[in-house]
């Protein structure tokens, strides 16, 4: 009886200790509820600087035992010798639109240099304005619909330099490539890659899902030169997934809509009202939706809990 019952305690400690390891590998629902975010910004208009969350147990199961990064795996340092940022979506902060040079990165080859698309889908937001709410923003990237779980593929050979969970994209990737671009996959459901992992072009880096800030199953997809984002349309075309030229010319042309941006920016600034007043039926949830804001940061310019019920006639500050 007493052996019995040391058995069935060794078996459910074993247990435990089992399912407690695979958790931390595993992303579960839970991870793809929406994480409110206190800025002011859309996806794809994020606060790059944001650090994410990080939980070590996941990336030890992830990374092969042993892994060290080689700095000398660090790709196209000739154009990012800033060193080699792992949390830091966009760390180089430079201004392309008055950018005086050409570039013209080769983007495939017969040796070295292959393509494979993200994905291949309708795209459900391409890469321009969008109406949000009440606003005008600028969409960074495109959205590709898919379903959950769904493979995601990298596009060209590089090295991961980001891989995180972020209150915006959710999960979320960003590749070095040694053409020189840099692209970002983000909402995964789960992540299949690490920061460092050495990639090839059609390699699986994770599953698609809707974590973050995003309303379903989909992948938002950006490509980047030194930070700053290029229409993933002058690249691929996503109906078929064929890459359009075997090179690139960046220049300042390729980023001539950051202009557009900044005067839209300005538009709304001298347009918009620092007060909102309420109507039947208004909450601080459809009110922070109409301004592009988080409720949390609703809430506390008007010293309010997030919860409190509005009556009709109330003056809101949205600013």
């Amino acid at each position: 009886m007493i052996k019995s019952a040391i058995r069935k305690i060794i078996y459910l400690s074993f247990f435990i200790f089992i399912n407690s390891n695979f958790v931390h590998a595993q992303v579960t629902e839970e991870d793809s509820i929406y994480v409110e975010d206190e800025s002011e910004q859309e996806e794809g208009e994020i606060d790059e600087n944001f650090s994410g969350y990080t939980d070590l147990n996941y990336w030890d199961f992830m990374r092969i035992p042993g892994f060290k990064f080689d700095t000398n795996m660090i790709p196209s340092t000739n154009y990012y010798p800033f060193g080699w940022d792992t949390i830091t979506i966009n760390p180089y902060k430079q201004d392309l639109k008055e950018m005086s040079d050409t570039i013209v990165l080769n983007l495939k080859d017969s040796n070295d240099c292959l393509f494979h698309p993200p994905a291949i889908g309708d795209l459900s937001s391409t890469f321009g304005f969008r109406q949000w709410g009440r606003r005008k923003k600028f969409h960074f990237g495109v959205d590709v619909k898919m379903e959950r779980g769904d493979p995601v593929y990298c596009i060209f050979d590089g090295v991961v330099r980001v891989a995180k969970k972020s209150a915006d994209y959710g999960y979320v990737v960003l590749i070095r490539h040694y053409n020189g671009l840099e692209t970002l996959y983000a909402h995964f459901s789960k992540l299949l890659t690490y920061p460092g992992a050495p990639v090839r072009s059609g390699d699986i880096i994770g599953l698609a899902g809707s974590t973050g800030r995003s309303t379903g199953p989909h992948l938002h997809f950006e490509v980047r030169f030194k930070g700053e984002k290029i229409d993933p349309n002058k690249i691929m075309y996503f109906p078929s997934g064929s890459l359009l030229e075997d090179s690139l010319q960046i220049d300042r042309s390729c980023f001539r809509h950051l202009y557009e941006v900044q005067a839209n920016k300005l538009r709304q600034s001298k347009s918009a009202g620092r007060y909102y007043k309420t109507h039947k039926g208004d909450s601080l949830q459809t009110i922070a939706y109409e301004f592009g804001i988080s409720v949390k940061h609703l809430a506390r310019i008007n010293g309010i809990s997030p919860k409190t019920k509005l009556k009709p006639g109330r003056k809101i500050r949205v600013r």
